[in-house]
């Protein structure tokens, strides 16, 4: 994949520069900075994500047409449309991740150590404290889907989700808004996880969102009501209390992570 082939594509498609950074999490000065020719080593991740958004890519799923010959199918069919369904998620190969989020699908990268180190010491104690009390709780990590609008258009993948309500599981994973959620920040789904999605949760009527910003090194925790929110920042070293249990803190002081 070059440079020209990516333009190709992109007036094909028709997009702007700001469009395919929306489409594929990648920021837009950094789409700027490629598309232009000032950055002439991208990061693999990058490239990657463009080339998901763009379509470029080749799947791995083949087909034999008659005459049995057998054809490799382009990617692009799961990204040139303009308005995506819930079909067109679940068709995707299953070691493509994408969330669907209002009819447009936007690549995940594979996480990095940091993210799961983070992950793993989150789920530890979420799970301990769940464990302790006995309740209906649940808790879920990713990839777990929460079809969160409950309709074909968006289906996301939070890092945690804490379900209080059972009824909403299914076999796919989680029918509406779970109680709590918890993204964990990469270079690639800032924009996003502060933007798109805080305004996606509130509305579906999650009850508490966390933020983990290992980048900015930092912990933001919203407390969703009607009518507004509740906003706090916490440092990597401070302790942060749980919204919805009264007697759960995570101390973020204990997580030896940080020099990761």
């Amino acid at each position: 994949m070059n440079l020209e082939e990516m333009k190709r594509r992109k007036k094909e498609l028709g997009i702007t520069n700001q469009q395919l950074a929306d489409f594929s999490g990648v920021p837009v000065g950094t789409v700027n900075k490629i598309f232009s020719g000032a950055t002439k080593s991208p990061q693999h991740d990058t490239v990657v994500a463009l080339e998901a958004a763009l379509g470029m890519y080749v799947s791995d799923l083949y087909h034999k047409p008659e005459g049995g010959r057998t054809v490799r199918e382009s990617r692009a069919a799961y990204y040139a449309k303009r308005d995506y369904r819930a079909r067109d998620y679940y068709a995707l190969p299953d070691h493509i991740r994408m969330e669907l989020i209002d009819g447009q699908l936007y690549y995940m990268a594979s996480p990095g150590r940091l993210h799961q180190e983070l992950l793993t010491e989150l789920l530890y104690r979420f799970k301990g404290y769940i464990a302790g009390k006995k309740g209906p709780f649940r808790i879920y990590p990713a990839p777990f889907d929460v079809r969160l609008d409950r309709d074909d258009r968006t289906i996301v993948q939070p890092d945690i989700s804490i379900v209080c309500h059972p009824d909403r599981l299914t076999e796919q994973g989680i029918d509406g808004a779970p109680d709590f959620v918890l993204e964990i920040i990469s270079a690639s789904t800032g924009k996003k996880d502060y933007s798109l999605k805080l305004q996606k949760y509130w509305d579906a009527g999650v009850r508490e969102y966390w933020i983990v910003d290992p980048i900015k090194k930092r912990i933001v925790t919203y407390q969703f009501h009607e009518e507004d929110m509740n906003m706090k920042i916490y440092g990597i070293h401070d302790p942060v209390p749980v919204g919805i249990y009264e007697d759960l803190v995570i101390d973020f002081s204990e997580f030896d992570l940080w020099s990761i």
